[in-house]
């Protein structure tokens, strides 16, 4: 195939085109096939390919309107290069409203990535964009917009195990969106940054918005920081907003603090909020109000995010916390701080 067509699935787009349609995943007899959104705007002369994903998550939708107005204005003629924009994932977990899992399978898809062709129907929605939409792609960007039950401050995700050049591109999106801290993360659960580090290919997983609210302003803002970024590396002509160093929030960690039991979950500080090392940040009753366990913050720092469910089982994540490598006591703990200072930031 011509390097210079722009294929996903059987959407074609031919240099100075933009295409609108679906990428088609076939489920099983039970279930009708999933049609995926998807625009592919192909400009006019060469450059990089930058694939851009919304909703992977059911329930989080800043990132979907902001990826709506980014499709709307960007013209083929203005563009230098190939953007693929899949505007809403996972589609069976939107329609049906639901937080991290999909109706079908039960299970989490940004803990699937890279996927199996052959799996269950989250494993296989993993395997396509995997194939279809990163495997053509020079770097990405995962738009995601916290949850129907999370609070958050915003945020950009790297992968900090990947190679030294991906690990640096992926830094500098990641400072480019300046959306808030820039975190390096070192797990490996299956999701799009993993799968980053895995296969090589630089990017980010951001985070605006929260709550399950779908805020006009916030979409506008990811509109305008992916645009940032497109200037950057030359996609489009505008004016590059590139932070200082000192300017940039980076941080070496982040703690997430899971429950082991059942119950309601009352949270004592809000997304954004300081808190020290073993200072309590909520506690857990039974159905008749009961306290039947404290929870402690594992470090001194600021909570990234926090759940507002009242109902929590086992499991359930509850308070993720973020602390730099000067006092962050979890560095320390897991033998972290050397790799940070060779990292240099």
């Amino acid at each position: 195939m011509n390097k210079n067509i722009l294929k996903v699935g059987n959407l074609i787009a031919n240099p100075g085109e933009k295409v609108q349609g679906h990428l088609t995943l076939k489920v099983d007899e039970n279930h009708e096939d999933i049609k995926i959104p998807v625009t592919l705007i192909n400009g006019q002369e060469e450059g990089k390919t930058v694939a851009i994903t919304a909703a992977v998550h059911g329930g989080e939708y800043t990132g979907v309107f902001g990826l709506i107005k980014l499709s709307r204005e960007i013209k083929p003629q203005d563009l230098k290069g190939k953007l693929i924009l899949v505007h809403i994932a996972n589609v069976s977990a939107f329609e049906s409203k639901m937080q991290y899992i999909g109706p079908i399978d039960g299970k989490n898809l940004n803990r699937c990535f890279p996927g199996n062709k052959n799996g269950t129907h989250t494993e296989q929605l993993a395997h396509l964009i995997s194939k279809e939409v990163y495997g053509q792609s020079d770097f990405f960007l995962d738009l995601h917009s916290g949850d129907i039950h999370e609070d958050l401050m915003p945020f950009t995700l790297y992968h900090r195990d990947a190679s030294e050049e991906v690990r640096a591109q992926s830094r500098k999106i990641g400072e480019l969106m300046n959306l808030g801290p820039v975190i390096g993360s070192g797990s490996d659960c299956g999701s799009i940054n993993g799968m980053a580090m895995k296969y090589n290919i630089p990017g980010v997983l951001a985070e605006l918005g929260c709550r399950g609210e779908c805020n006009v302003d916030q979409a506008i803002l990811y509109k305008e920081r992916i645009l940032n970024v497109l200037y950057y590396y030359g996609l489009l002509d505008g004016e590059v907003d590139v932070p200082k160093a000192e300017d940039v929030d980076y941080v070496h960690c982040m703690y997430c603090l899971d429950s082991d039991i059942d119950g309601l979950w009352y949270p004592s500080y809000n997304a954004g909020d300081e808190v020290s090392e073993n200072q309590s940040v909520g506690y857990i009753t039974d159905y008749f109000g009961n306290i039947l366990k404290e929870f402690y913050s594992p470090v001194t720092g600021r909570v990234l995010y926090n759940t507002t469910s009242l109902a929590i089982r086992n499991g359930d994540p509850l308070v993720s916390f973020i602390s730099n490598v000067n006092n962050c006591t979890c560095c320390v703990n897991y033998g972290l701080s050397e790799s940070h200072k060779k990292d240099n930031i």
